[in-house]
């Protein structure tokens, strides 16, 4: 039987803005997943939140560096289109499967249409987001009839030689 235990980790100094926090974790073993959540407005500050919050999260699930910078961008990235291209809360999901060595993340909105990788012109500024986001993840793609976009990073400090990317998907198991 799986033990849950509610915790939120520290919050980043600075007002909440409309943020909210809410962590899960299993306590049976180590290879236990951990879970956490936060729901936020849709404002640009925070991104800045969320990667902070991401880093602090795992740290204390004690993610290695390289993982947990990968993650901390991908989690940039995806809030910011949700932000950007979506609509209504968002809501960013980490959960961390020691067993599978993978850290799922996902990020929610009300917005059905789903993320789309973009060309992005020499001097545009927007469109490189996606691309980043499968250049660092095993695969990623949207869920939730287009209202979820996920990220699988792997957490082994060596990563795989390539990383195989998914446009479009459906993974019941983020």
């Amino acid at each position: 039987m799986t033990t849950h235990r509610t915790a939120t980790p520290p919050r980043p100094r600075g007002d909440d803005g409309g943020a909210h926090a809410v962590g899960a974790s299993t306590a049976r073993c180590p290879l236990a997943s951990h879970v956490f959540e936060m729901a936020m407005e849709p404002m640009d500050v925070h991104v800045a939140q969320a990667r902070r919050t991401t880093a602090t999260v795992l740290k204390h699930w004690s993610l290695p560096e390289t993982p947990a910078e990968d993650a901390r961008l991908v989690v940039s990235e995806l809030v910011s289109n949700a932000i950007i291209h979506g609509s209504g809360d968002v809501r960013l999901r980490l959960r961390l499967r020691h067993d599978e060595h993978e850290l799922r993340i996902r990020v929610t909105d009300d917005s059905t249409a789903p993320a789309r990788r973009r060309r992005a012109s020499a001097a545009g500024l927007g469109g490189r987001g996606l691309h980043l986001v499968a250049c660092l993840s095993l695969r990623w793609g949207v869920a939730d009839g287009g209202r979820t976009t996920y990220a699988v990073i792997p957490t082994l400090t060596e990563a795989p030689p390539c990383r195989r990317t998914t446009q479009s998907s459906t993974d019941p198991t983020c």
